[in-house]
């Protein structure tokens, strides 16, 4: 009995000294504002900021190392064109027009002997043609003549079958109407399917006509109608590919053929009805009397639609730096083997032993002026 008191009044002062050491350390966690432990909110006490001035100064310059800023204009660069170009193929059909009277006997063997300087010019263009030969002779109808009517490249001989396709028997003569029958060789049924001419006019080729005679047109039709007829041949767009050149008496009171001067009806009549439709379609016109026709069937194979030798520009350019391509090849500025510039169309010309290839891309760059 003894024991168990002693043992209550030893802890009993120990668990009053635990006890208030638990109550101080829950009320110093208490809110001060609350008065109450978990009452009322918190507020920390914050310090007032401290602010400093502060102050702005002006910038200094140092103005004794402060110089002048000069403003240059930069480089001048010329603007560049460009210009591609496509050089034609040199495809043409030549159709001869043949007077069969027998006062042109002479003048048939002439155009013969001078043949092969025409075929020459031809080959120097690198033109591919095919021919056919007809005649003003309205019972003829526009047909080709001969056993080979299409005379080509590939022909064995062309000019022996020129010359059959242009000889006569004797005098012919009739109401002669060249203009007449060489449309009649070009359109209508003679081209259709199945009639004498089909295949003589290739689809991609140049037209070329050419009358050969000592008398003027006597076909029903102004000349400007058969010179649309002409043009519009080879179809629309294709105007520029079709000529017609004339070999006949000169304007405007006609000639006398080499040699013939003591003949009798010798006189070739003016052909002012062929030499209109020629002037129209960008032809050539020669004389029947010439004693050689040499220097006019080169001057007829060099006025083919068929390869150009004029290309025009598209601005004007600063001729220093023009530079001239064909087919990836600088072509020198030379006025016999290269090109030459003209001012007064802006083109570029070859007037001398070169000319772009058929199928030829020129490049023409230049620097232009603004």
């Amino acid at each position: 009995m003894h024991d168990e008191g002693h043992s209550r009044n030893v802890h009993t002062p120990m668990k009053r000294a635990l006890w208030l050491l638990l109550s101080a350390l829950i009320s110093s966690a208490c809110d001060r504002v609350g008065r109450e432990n978990g009452r009322g909110s918190a507020a920390p006490e914050v310090a007032a900021p401290r602010l400093s001035p502060v102050e702005i100064k002006p910038p200094k310059i140092e103005r004794s190392v402060t110089g002048r800023v000069v403003v240059v204009d930069p480089p001048r660069i010329d603007a560049t064109q460009i210009d591609l170009v496509k050089q034609a193929d040199g495809i043409v059909d030549i159709l001869w027009v043949i007077d069969d009277s027998g006062s042109m006997a002479n003048q048939r063997k002439t155009l013969v002997n001078n043949f092969d300087r025409f075929l020459a010019a031809l080959l120097t263009l690198k033109v591919s043609w095919q021919m056919g030969v007809t005649t003003t002779n309205a019972l003829d109808l526009g047909k080709l003549r001969g056993t080979t009517k299409v005379i080509k490249l590939t022909t064995p001989d062309p000019k022996a079958v020129f010359e059959a396709n242009t000889t006569f028997s004797g005098s012919r003569t009739r109401w002669e109407q060249g203009l007449r029958m060489a449309e009649l060789a070009v359109t209508g049924v003679n081209i259709a399917p199945g009639g004498t001419n089909v295949g003589f006019l290739r689809p991609n080729a140049a037209l070329a006509v050419i009358v050969v005679t000592d008398e003027d047109d006597s076909s029903f039709g102004t000349p400007d109608h058969f010179a649309r007829v002409f043009r519009t041949a080879k179809g629309k767009g294709n105007e520029a590919l079709v000529t017609f050149s004339t070999i006949a008496g000169s304007t405007p009171v006609g000639c006398t053929p080499a040699g013939e001067a003591n003949y009798y009806g010798s006189l070739a009549e003016p052909a002012f009805r062929y030499a209109s439709v020629s002037t129209k379609t960008g032809g050539v016109v020669g004389s029947i009397c010439d004693a050689s026709f040499e220097g006019t069937l080169v001057s007829i194979a060099e006025a083919l639609n068929t390869l150009r030798r004029v290309f025009p520009l598209t601005l004007k350019p600063l001729l220093s730096s023009l530079t001239v391509r064909v087919n990836g090849a600088v072509i020198p500025q030379d006025p016999v083997s290269g090109w030459q510039y003209r001012l007064d169309t802006n083109s570029i010309v070859f007037l001398g032993t070169y000319i772009p290839p058929p199928g030829a891309i020129l490049r023409l760059e230049y620097a232009f002026a603004k």
